[in-house]
């Protein structure tokens, strides 16, 4: 009788051992709270990066916007010769 007491007290640890393996936040405690931080990290900087990018983007289309109103403005006060043809240059006549 007691020999199979030591089975199945053998059976229970086996099985108790077989599903620890098989779920590993029960054989790291924490790690699943490591993980959220981990996560939750990673994300902060990701919208650090966002907002990074939107202000970037916000700043050089603004810049465009200006060059392009200096150059129309230059372009508009460039006198023109009476008799000169007009010159498109984005027509490719290669």
């Amino acid at each position: 009788m007691l020999f199979i007491w030591a089975l199945v007290l053998a059976g229970v640890l086996q099985e108790r051992e077989l599903f620890a393996a098989a779920d590993p936040t029960s054989l790291l405690p924490g790690s699943w709270g490591s993980w959220c931080h981990e996560h939750d990290t990673m994300h902060e900087r990701l919208d650090i990066i966002e907002e990074k990018v939107i202000k970037t983007v916000e700043h050089l289309e603004s810049e465009v916007k200006s060059l392009l109103s200096i150059i129309t403005e230059t372009t508009s006060d460039l006198p023109i010769a009476a008799g000169t043809p007009l010159i498109d240059i984005f027509d490719d006549a290669s």
